[in-house]
């Protein structure tokens, strides 16, 4: 697979997380029927699992956003570095406090032989998030 076409294949899935691009058919358009997503090693959310989940993460965080810094193709492996960013409306990890979040994830999709994404492992990094939000994150160093 080519850089373009990986780039292609997994916009609309990133679209699911961009509040002013959401379109959930695009968005499950590229996923495989058995598709998984695994949130730790041997857990994982199913396709039909996911709206639910998107939708609950939006009710939360309303301008919730995701910008791609980086994506590398391997095979069948597309893995992306991206920037995930938003203002909770209420609780969200920690008492609400107006402030906003801006956290690095990774995320290695793996494409099946129908060509649609069939496997997704990602981490985000909830830990900064939590400091960024309760405004105790330190200054990051250039």
């Amino acid at each position: 697979m080519q850089h373009a076409e990986a780039e292609r294949l997994i916009e609309p899935f990133y679209d699911l997380f961009r509040s002013k691009r959401r379109d959930w058919d695009a968005g499950f358009a590229v996923l495989a029927d058995d598709w998984r997503s695994y949130y730790t090693n041997g857990r994982y959310r199913t396709k039909a699992d996911t709206r639910p989940y998107i939708e609950g993460l939006f009710d939360l965080v309303p301008d919730i956003n995701v910008e791609i810094l980086h994506l590398s193709v391997g095979g069948v492996y597309i893995a992306v570095r991206s920037e995930l960013s938003g203002t909770p409306a209420r609780d969200f990890m920690v008492p609400h406090t107006g402030r906003s979040f801006s956290i690095m994830t990774i995320d290695v999709h793996e494409v099946g032989d129908d060509g649609r994404l069939s496997v997704l492992h990602h981490l985000e990094d909830w830990g900064t998030a939590i400091r960024q939000l309760q405004g105790t994150e330190l200054q990051e160093v250039q």
